[in-house]
């Protein structure tokens, strides 16, 4: 690369960073949001969850439609002609009520497969809602890393820009080759690159996470506060399975759509006994020519015979419908629970790299910064022994925030999995 498009480069790399550095019109700040202001937020307003309660309600509109006793609405009969006879007329009237009715308890039953529908849709709703928190705690504690991530990458850039300013002098003083202040210049710009992409990541996830729970794009950008979780080891893993088997929100889901699918397929089963039709009727039949009346009351009991229709089809329908939920249940089961044993190793894994680095790392990246000013201030060192050794600080700080990182998303998929806070669980680990 020639020297002219190097410094090209440098100035277009510099001037992009100096405008990350300042907010933009479109990304204004808001006051910073705690995880709990930003959950009851969601709670409220995220387009998910309003979606699914929307749908959740579609069951009860079946519970309506079981409320009433009668399968059927009454028919009420009215007939009335003359009567002829040898040139003679009279006047017959006939009035009926027919109501048809159910034998065998259908009834109660289509109530309670009702109820079950409206338990499984609320589950549904309860499995969803779980399924947003978790996402919102992730990208939340996303957002704590990254706005570490930004400050790591400012403080790099603020040390390469105080050793620039150091070179400067020294070339000014006649000390050293101005060589040394493109090679500082240039550091400066890429280290700014680093910030540039630091700062992106942070407000692509402020947007992620502001369109996730129906917080305003376009308005100011959501900030998150407060310290993150320690980071703490997992208990054992059957203490987990356990807490899943009785927590998980798609277990209950699973577990209640079972059982509605099973009084609907005692309901089908009721289908198929006969509905009686019960019925009243009035009659006032004239005699022509005697003038006499009568008046003829009859109780009537029709019973259809179940010989062609069986309610066969919907009751096989019923019956698969029993045996794929059962299947589903088993199959969410078990896919929980590889997950979980899973996110449960790779966490014990993720938090002993972070201990690694905690102990051994990150104490001292800060001195050694300091150490490295002020060793080229003093010319003890060259500016290229500094980028070096600076370089290697960078990669094994971003490291460490990496190990940071994997523990963290690691936690939240626990958490999913768990269908329980995480950090309770894992706080009260002995």
């Amino acid at each position: 690369m020639s020297p002219s498009l190097r410094r090209a480069l440098l100035i277009l790399s510099t001037i992009v960073g100096s405008m990350a550095s300042a907010p933009a019109a479109w990304c204004q700040e808001s006051p910073p949001q705690t995880l709990e202001e930003v959950l009851r937020y969601a709670e409220v307003h995220a387009p998910s969850l309003r979606a699914q309660r929307a749908r959740s309600r579609r069951a009860e509109g079946a519970q309506a439609e079981a409320a009433p006793t009668l399968p059927a609405n009454p028919v009420v009969g009215f007939g009335a002609g003359p009567r002829l006879s040898a040139g003679d007329a009279g006047l017959d009237v006939e009035v009926s009520l027919q109501q048809q009715v159910e034998i065998a308890g259908e009834p109660r039953l289509r109530r309670e497969a009702a109820a079950a529908g409206v338990e499984a849709a609320q589950g549904e709703s309860a499995e969803s809602a779980w399924t947003l928190h978790v996402e919102v705690h992730r990208l939340y504690i996303d957002l704590l890393l990254a706005a570490e991530r930004r400050a790591l990458a400012e403080r790099f850039v603020a040390s390469a820009e105080a050793l620039r300013d150091i070179a400067r002098r020294q070339v000014a003083a006649g000390d050293a080759s101005p060589l040394i202040l493109l090679v500082a210049d240039t550091e400066v710009a890429q280290l700014q690159e680093g910030r540039i992409e630091a700062g992106r990541l942070e407000r692509t996830l402020q947007a992620r996470l502001a369109a996730l729970i129906g917080w305003p794009v376009e308005g100011a950008a959501l900030r998150a506060s407060g310290a993150l979780p320690p980071v703490v080891r997992p208990p054992p893993l059957a203490s987990l399975l356990a807490l899943m088997a009785d927590r998980h929100p798609a277990l209950q889901a699973r577990g209640r759509a079972l059982e509605a699918r099973r009084l609907e397929l005692a309901l089908e089963e009721r289908e198929a006994w006969p509905e009686p039709v019960v019925g009243l009727s009035y009659a006032r039949e004239a005699s022509p020519g005697s003038g006499s009346t009568s008046h003829i009351g009859l109780l009537t009991l029709e019973v259809p015979l179940p010989l062609a229709r069986q309610n066969r089809g919907a009751r096989t329908r019923a019956a698969v419908e029993v045996e794929v939920a059962a299947r589903e249940q088993e199959a969410t089961a078990a896919q929980l629970r590889g997950e979980l044993a899973q996110a449960a190793f790779t966490l014990d894994a993720a938090a002993e790299r972070v201990e690694l680095y905690a102990t051994s790392v990150v104490p001292q990246v800060e001195e050694q910064l300091k150490r490295l000013e002020r060793a080229f201030a003093l010319g003890e060192i060259e500016l290229h022994q500094v980028s070096i050794t600076r370089l290697r600080l960078l990669e094994v700080s971003s490291r460490a925030l990496d190990a940071r990182v994997t523990y963290y998303e690691t936690a939240a998929t626990l958490e999913g999995l768990l269908g329980a806070e995480v950090w309770s669980v894992l706080e009260s680990t002995p």
